[in-house]
């Protein structure tokens, strides 16, 4: 689906009054971001929450994640979605032909 359809998904709901999760499969640093933006683009009385996965990984693989401070997620305010992949960390790590 990717976040433009996340989008459409969250205009349905609060077209209808319903409130959500806005959520990643366990994502990094980027999808975080992506995350972070559509739940600060969502009116509160139509959100549960949202989790910061990317504090729960073991490898970084971008720089300006979004920051939590006493239970709340904050998004960047630098352009685009504010991080800035490390590409060294997005290198395959094997390849199958």
């Amino acid at each position: 689906g990717g976040l433009t359809r996340a989008r459409q998904a969250r205009d349905l709901c609060v077209s209808l009054g319903l409130p959500m999760n806005i959520e990643d499969s366990w994502g990094g640093e980027i999808a975080t971001a992506a995350i972070a933006h559509l739940a600060h683009a969502t009116p509160a009385a139509f959100q549960f929450q949202s989790s910061a996965f990317h504090e729960y990984a073991t490898i970084d693989i971008a720089t300006g994640a979004p920051t939590v401070h006493e239970g709340t997620m904050s998004a960047s305010d630098t352009p685009g979605l504010g991080v800035e992949p490390i590409l060294e960390a997005l290198e395959p790590v094997s390849e199958h032909q």
